[in-house]
């Protein structure tokens, strides 16, 4: 099933319908708690839903004991003494435990409980709470067994796109098209590489989620970091090439070196397709690449053409070559750096 919406739609209703035919088999009353937790709870990723169904649990945790012992407490009290008594200690208890959705719940489940079953708090309180549970435990079993929708899933495939993205956009930073719309054209490439960057941090969390408590130290956490930053690095490396103007190799007989650059640049490309290979286990942190990493060959600068050309060329000229030959020398830098770091994960 192609369409991501459909696919969650579907996915949400078959868990739903699961759920209520559990519920008319059990005969159990409040089964509508179980529906009603996988429509609230089931929202984008695993990780997602997880935290989601933490909160809720919590909070309907916290709520119902407030509810029990503060009815008992202040029953005899005025509804409009009493009532707003528990709210505010639900609300001290929640903070304390920095619920933010789950805060929600708590109040709600304080305000229905006090009002709708104080006279039955001894059976609505604990099937409350087993619905409750029961209805997150199918939407996190649904995201595992239908379509799995996983935030760890969207992040390696979301670095994976992102690092054939970097390739073809390196490649285009030589356009021979006119300047203004190469320049154009790398800048909208560019803005969409952000985007897609700003993307995966934000679900960051959720994946980190999906690894357990000790995520920050996780094998593969730290290599989402440091793809991380290696393609943040390189993002700004291609936003300089597109700014620099074309040192117009041909024009000063520097065609060995253009091809040299060019060369380069489409040996680095290569490169970050193979990190997308090496990547291609998700349950597996793999070696990068073993062929030799993409070089710079500075040592064609020292040749006896290229020695005439930059006599012959005005320092304007000399530094926009240098300028581009820097900026390509990052890149080098980049590269090798970010795979020396992926092999002592390996260790």
């Amino acid at each position: 099933m192609s369409s991501p919406v459909l696919r969650d739609t579907l996915r949400l209703a078959l868990t739903v319908a699961v759920v209520n035919g559990f519920a008319a088999l059990t005969g159990l009353a409040f089964a509508m708690y179980a529906s009603m937790a996988v429509l609230t709870v089931t929202v984008g990723s695993y990780g997602n839903t997880l935290e989601l169904g933490r909160q809720r649990l919590i909070g309907t945790a916290v709520g119902a004991i407030v509810v029990f012992f503060g009815y008992r407490a202040w029953g005899s009290l005025p509804v409009v003494v009493a009532l707003p008594l528990a709210l505010l200690l639900a609300r001290l208890i929640a903070g304390s435990l920095r619920l933010t959705v789950g805060y929600t719940v708590c109040c709600f489940v304080v305000i229905s409980g006090w009002l709708t079953h104080e006279q039955q708090l001894d059976s609505w309180i604990p099937l409350r709470l087993f619905w409750t549970a029961f209805g997150i435990l199918m939407a996190l079993l649904s995201l595992r067994l239908f379509w799995p929708s996983t935030a760890r899933q969207q992040q390696r495939r979301g670095l994976l796109q992102l690092l054939v993205d970097l390739g073809q956009t390196l490649q285009e930073t030589q356009d021979p098209a006119p300047e203004a719309e190469r320049r154009r054209r790398l800048g909208q490439r560019l803005h969409t590489l952000r985007q897609s960057l700003l993307t995966l941090r934000n679900t960051r969390g959720d994946a980190l989620r999906e690894l357990g408590a000790l995520a920050a130290q996780h094998p593969v956490a730290r290599l989402w970091d440091l793809l991380d930053h290696a393609c943040e690095s390189l993002m700004l490396a291609l936003d300089e090439l597109r700014r620099l103007p074309d040192p117009q190799w041909q024009a000063w007989g520097l065609e060995h070196q253009h091809s040299a650059a060019s060369a380069f640049r489409a040996a680095v490309a290569e490169r970050l397709l193979g990190w997308q290979a090496a990547l291609g286990r998700p349950l597996e942190l793999q070696a990068p690449p073993q062929t030799p990493l993409p070089r710079l060959p500075l040592e064609s600068l020292r040749t006896a053409n290229a020695e005439v050309s930059f006599q012959q060329m005005p320092p304007q000229q000399l530094q926009r070559v240098a300028d581009h030959l820097v900026v390509l020398a990052r890149i080098q830098q980049t590269i090798a750096s970010t795979e020396r770091h992926w092999r002592a994960l390996l260790r």
